[in-house]
């Protein structure tokens, strides 16, 4: 699984960083876990993790098409004051086998993601 950072993801990524110091290592455990959801054959019961991934609140799909799927899920942060505020949206580009990161917000901050930067990056796919 490749994993890309556009470019509003990785301005967003260190403004957070400042306020919560293992913000880098909680994404690096995030690309660990969608690593096993969407890409590792060898994990036996893999369809059971999928359904566990997105039946409860950890993530939804905003869009799902043949060649690709947005997907908002909450961002497990280990920095105190941190716990289930922050939201992770990414697209699957299915063919390519990419994880591109497009959105990080603290629902503090802001209410939903940006509909508008979504559209952006899936318009060519």
């Amino acid at each position: 699984m490749i994993f890309e950072s556009m470019p509003e993801f990785t301005k967003e990524l260190k403004a957070y960083s400042k306020r919560w110091k293992t913000l880098e290592a909680d994404i690096e455990i995030a690309k660990q876990a969608l690593t096993q959801v969407y890409s590792s054959p060898e994990v036996p019961d893999r369809g059971l993790l999928a359904q566990a991934f997105f039946d409860g609140k950890r993530a939804s799909r905003l869009v799902r098409t043949d060649k690709y799927e947005v997907v908002k899920m909450r961002l497990d942060c280990s920095s105190p004051g941190a716990q289930g505020k922050l939201r992770l949206v990414f697209v699957l580009v299915r063919i390519e086998e990419t994880i591109r990161f497009i959105e990080l917000y603290a629902k503090n901050d802001k209410d939903r993601e940006d509909a508008v930067r979504i559209r952006r990056y899936t318009r060519s796919l």
